[in-house]
């Protein structure tokens, strides 16, 4: 029989939220001690044993070790200025994990402004969307790798309004190329050529005057830098359609 105001490692464990392990482990480094045992040898924890471990896990939380953890309990005291240095590097953090989050959410709040208009959407343009967004710092890298400051920040600088637009005429003409190919279009057939027209057309507005530009600096051998939504059959359409509007218009 348990005595009153104790509590069986199952039952510390519950109501502390930790395993069985770490409280062996802390038991082994003299953190928390039992304050009793049963007959048949079992650990058994007080309310000062809950009292201090949750002690433990708020200094855990400023990102001190075991080991000084162990200390200051010992000591009853910390100095100040350790306290104040770990609750300053925690602010550090929490405020790089609120500028992730707020990211994230301009990230969203893009998306559902893009095609929230929209019955239906191709799953391998929406993917190509998202990847785009979630792989911007890598595209940034590519630029500033490939190009002077100033014509990458040409590049990249849009408000987002105008940004949203983009995408949204970026998923439409990008639909239409995988619907030409789904119902087997000709590649120099009027309609297929007027889509190709389009595509150019977006993609010099895209690139700002330099499409040429960076066409040259795509290495086929290096990894493709952006997201691709085609399947091999419609890049193959692509390919030709484009060949052969390049050669109607040599002023590609």
């Amino acid at each position: 029989m348990v005595k009153e105001g104790l509590f069986t490692i199952g039952e510390f464990m519950q109501k502390s939220g930790v395993s069985i392990r770490t409280l062996r482990y802390y038991d082994s480094m003299d953190l928390i001690k039992p304050s009793d045992y049963t007959v048949g040898g079992h650990r058994l924890y007080s309310k000062e044993n809950l009292s201090t471990l949750q002690q433990i896990k708020s200094l855990q939380f400023l990102g001190f070790s075991l080991k000084d953890i162990k200390n200051m309990l010992q000591k009853d005291t910390a100095k100040g200025s350790d306290l104040l240095k770990s609750l300053k590097d925690q602010k550090q953090i929490f405020e790089a994990k609120r500028r992730e989050i707020d990211n994230i959410l301009s990230d969203l709040d893009h998306l559902i402004e893009t095609i929230e208009n929209e019955e239906t959407v191709n799953i391998n343009i929406f993917c190509m969307m998202l990847q785009k967004l979630m792989f911007e710092e890598d595209t940034k890298k590519w630029f500033e790798d490939h190009f002077a400051k100033d014509i990458t920040d040409e590049l990249l600088d849009m408000n987002k309004t105008d940004e949203i637009d983009l995408d949204k005429r970026w998923a439409k003409i990008l639909s239409d190329i995988k619907h030409l190919t789904l119902v087997a279009a000709i590649p120099s057939s009027k309609k297929a050529q007027h889509i190709i027209e389009s595509l150019m057309e977006l993609m010099k507005e895209t690139t700002k005057g330099n499409l040429n530009l960076i066409v040259e600096k795509l290495v086929p051998s290096d990894p493709f830098p952006f997201p691709n939504p085609f399947t091999e059959k419609e890049v193959e359409f692509l390919k030709e359609a484009m060949e052969i509007y390049q050669k109607d218009n040599s002023g590609f």
